[in-house]
């Protein structure tokens, strides 16, 4: 099976990233994509705080639009007014009108041997980012950065040490994306598989060590799916679990996954906010998962909603 260039952890991160970037720039929007190493165009698929459709699925290629620049030169750019900037190609007017967008930045997100991306923010009026704001943004970006960066090697430490242990690293469930423990729950479990590893290296051939080895591979499982292997669990348990979710609930999901608030979720499906929160924790509970995060992880895994 093919791993995923994105897993759904990875996702969830740039989501948030998306509202953190909205915040401390004040901008209006925050859109953007994270994409396999390799790719030459983007598919704008995060959008928050967005009044129309048209920037959604928006293919950019690298070089192309402000956001194409950025990639391009490999650091962020800026213009006071989008749809008559100098500098820029202008591929994608159409789409920025539709969203009445003036003044934008665009910012280069990379991971070495890992995933990259764009984002962009923007106003509705013309406007000079100046340096603070950039560098502010630059900041939270950095932080995802070395995120992804610390969460792809302790994977693969974590693929090495379950080989090690007589597992295979075909990933399974893993290469669904569907991986929910945070990078400081990995770091710890990394942490403990290698001291048991090296325990077991000690030890002859034996009961005791293949005890050891099962472990380290339960534990690897559990690091990486985020929820304890259970080998007495039906593939289908997960799958079944989501089924019991109600059309409501799958569709105030979906929106928490496009990184809506409770606020615009209950605004755009006409009900109260007390409501959504209600149909989350019921979600919560139904799946398994014990925050928001780890529900947006699951809507972006392998079994998308529908």
């Amino acid at each position: 099976m093919t791993v995923p260039a994105v897993t759904a952890a990875q996702s969830s991160a740039f989501t948030m990233l998306l509202h953190d970037v909205r915040r401390v720039a004040g901008v209006d929007l925050a859109v953007g994509a994270l994409m396999a190493a390799d790719t030459d165009h983007f598919v704008i698929d995060r959008l928050v705080g967005v009044t129309t459709e048209g920037l959604r699925d928006l293919r950019v290629s690298v070089g192309a639009g402000l956001g194409g620049k950025a990639m391009l030169l490999a650091k962020p750019v800026q213009v006071q007014d989008y749809c008559s900037a100098s500098g820029i190609t202008h591929d994608y007017d159409d789409a920025v009108r539709r969203e009445r967008i003036r003044a934008s930045f665009a910012v280069p997100i990379r991971v070495p041997r890992g995933p990259r991306g764009v984002l962009w923010g923007g106003l509705r009026h013309e406007c000079v980012f100046g340096d603070r704001v950039i560098g502010d943004v630059m900041t939270v970006v950095r932080a995802l950065e070395r995120d992804l960066a610390e969460d792809l090697a302790l994977c693969r430490r974590l693929d090495n040490l379950r080989a090690a242990a007589g597992g295979a690293v075909t990933r399974g469930r893993r290469a669904a994306g569907e991986s929910m423990t945070s990078v400081a729950e990995r770091r710890r479990l990394v942490g403990i598989c290698s001291e048991l590893a090296h325990i077991a290296s000690s030890m002859p051939d034996g009961s005791q060590r293949q005890q050891l080895d099962a472990l380290v591979r339960r534990l690897t499982d559990e690091a990486m799916d985020g929820v304890p292997a259970d080998p007495a669990a039906a593939p289908g348990d997960r799958r079944a679990a989501r089924a019991d979710l109600t059309a409501r609930e799958r569709e105030i999901l979906t929106e928490v996954a496009l990184g809506a608030t409770n606020r615009e979720i209950a605004t755009k499906l006409g009900i109260g906010a007390e409501t959504v929160k209600s149909s989350l924790t019921s979600s919560m509970r139904k799946l398994g998962v014990p925050n928001r995060a780890a529900l947006v992880a699951v809507a972006l895994g392998r079994e998308r909603l529908r």
